[in-house]
């Protein structure tokens, strides 16, 4: 089951990216990590679309 990403704060959002941008930079990415950044994108998308 998978759970979804929330950001409610600009400086989640910030966190997030910057998480997300270092998650990409792993050598080899795990099935579950590609799930992770399939999560937190569709989750900075929401909240860009709502927020900024």
């Amino acid at each position: 089951m998978e759970n979804e990403i929330i950001i409610k704060t600009e400086q989640q959002y910030e966190a997030h990216m910057i998480a997300l941008f270092e998650l990409q930079e792993k050598e080899e990415l795990t099935p579950s990590d590609k799930i992770l950044i399939a999560q937190m994108i569709t989750a900075g998308d929401k909240f860009e679309a709502e927020n900024l």
